[in-house]
């Protein structure tokens, strides 16, 4: 079916269009709609939707030029063939600018109308294919950013992230400038809880997905950026954790953050991003966050690390964020704003990186017999200096930090089936009874007990 619109403030101009349509030979059968003026021509198009539109250019109200130019607006707009008793050469350039595809001087012929109409269609028939091709095109868009955000929450899953991903992820939308990440690591604090059950573990999870779905975003201030969020949980499935007796999975949450530029910031050298994370801002917002989950678990060792990636990085972020979970603590979450990648490309201390510039020359060194003083020499700032950022930044000091590093690499050694007396050895500890002393404080639990739930599972 092909609709028409004839507006004309003319009734014998309108009768004499109509029968002029009427004896048209088409494919499609011709369905033709009258309009007296220009408002109504406009109401008659929102109402039917016309394919092609007949438009006398002198009408009462608005006449045909606004008409079209309203026309122009529409997210579908008609073809456009303007009627005109004035071969002004005013009045066919303004109709070009609004996309009119002829001008027809009256009184037209019934060999001018037949021609003008069936140019018309040529465009209905371009436009509608055009439009199917669009069509499909979103179709398979939709489809292939469906796939991306399974591949992302399916990698996170697993603890790791492709920035092949993220970035096509972002790709679709056009207006966006440069990305970031935020990742988020959260869990409880105890590996193995016997007064626990899977089905607490199941309820642990489910209640940071949704608080995560539901809060994250509006507490950490992001809602504007319209973010994309992603919540896995990397624990063992139900029945492996019956098996290996591990109660209390771990959350991978990636925020990534599309930005296009465009919103006023407090200093145009800097990114948004620069903006959002000033550290006193961004430890009230973390914070809220973080206590909302502890009012509603009630845990009182739940454990929360979060890294911070400027430029685009999300394996960096995770990576980030699972370390300072590794050196968290009940109290309070820890907070990374620094990388690898930042640091190793901007090599100056200052007090927002000199932490994060600790933690990763502990990451490479914590087998080592090192102390405060030897960290200080290599980042060149005063022992009493570091020890005051160290706790005012991630909450707890030297010794703590260190012995949490070696702890978490102990526990991959023990995993994977390393004894405790050799893990004890290889991640820095001359006595295996103070590892033992060490491990049980952060972990609740006996190096042996924690490497058993393993070997029971296997």
């Amino acid at each position: 079916m092909i609709r028409v619109l004839v507006a004309d403030d003319e009734a014998l101009e309108r009768e004499a269009m109509l029968h002029i349509l009427a004896n048209v030979e088409v494919d499609e059968p011709v369905q033709v709609k009258e309009a007296i003026n220009g408002l109504e021509a406009l109401r008659a198009a929102q109402a039917e939707r016309p394919d092609i539109a007949f438009l006398d250019i002198r009408m009462p109200g608005m006449d045909g030029l606004g008409v079209a130019e309203q026309f122009s607006l529409l997210l579908t707009p008609p073809v456009v063939i303007m009627v005109s008793a004035y071969d002004y050469f005013a009045y066919a350039r303004t109709a070009l600018r609004f996309g009119v595809l002829d001008y027809l001087l009256k009184p037209a012929s019934a060999e001018d109308v037949y021609r003008a109409f069936r140019r018309a269609l040529r465009e209905v028939a371009r436009k509608k294919e055009e439009e199917s091709r669009h069509s499909a095109a979103q179709t398979i868009a939709a489809d292939l950013e469906e796939s991306i955000k399974v591949n992302i929450c399916n990698d996170l899953r697993a603890g790791r992230v492709d920035d092949g991903d993220i970035q096509r992820l972002v790709g679709f939308r056009p207006e966006v400038e440069g990305w970031s990440c935020i990742a988020i690591v959260t869990g409880e604090g105890r590996s193995v809880a016997s007064d626990f059950s899977p089905i607490a573990s199941h309820e642990f999870s489910r209640f940071v997905h949704a608080l995560a779905e539901r809060f994250l975003i509006a507490d950490l201030g992001l809602t504007e950026y319209a973010p994309l969020l992603f919540i896995a949980s990397s624990g063992q499935d139900a029945a492996k954790e019956e098996a290996a007796r591990v109660h209390w999975p771990i959350m991978n949450v990636l925020l990534v953050i599309p930005h296009t530029g465009q919103r006023p910031l407090a200093d145009e050298s800097r990114s948004f991003f620069d903006v959002w994370c000033q550290q006193e801002q961004i430890d009230s917002r973390i914070g809220r966050f973080y206590q909302r989950c502890k009012e509603a678990n009630g845990a009182t060792s739940f454990r929360f690390g979060i890294g911070i990636e400027k430029v685009g990085n999300a394996k960096i972020a995770l990576h980030t964020a699972r370390m300072a979970f590794s050196l968290s603590n009940a109290e309070r979450p820890i907070l990374l704003l620094n990388s690898a990648h930042e640091i190793h490309q901007s090599p100056t201390s200052s007090p927002n990186s000199l932490s994060a510039l600790a933690i990763i020359w502990l990451q490479d060194h914590f087998m080592e017999s090192i102390g405060i003083w030897d960290l200080a020499r290599e980042l060149r700032a005063s022992p009493s200096h570091l020890s005051r950022v160290l706790n005012k930044e991630i909450g707890i000091g030297f010794g703590e930090t260190l012995a949490r590093i070696r702890i978490a690499r102990a526990k991959d050694l023990l995993a994977n089936g390393i004894s405790a007396r050799e893990a004890s050895s290889l991640v820095g500890f001359r006595d295996q009874s103070y590892f033992t002393k060490v491990f049980m404080k952060i972990e609740e639990i006996s190096p042996s007990q924690y490497a058993g739930q393993f070997q029971t599972s296997r």
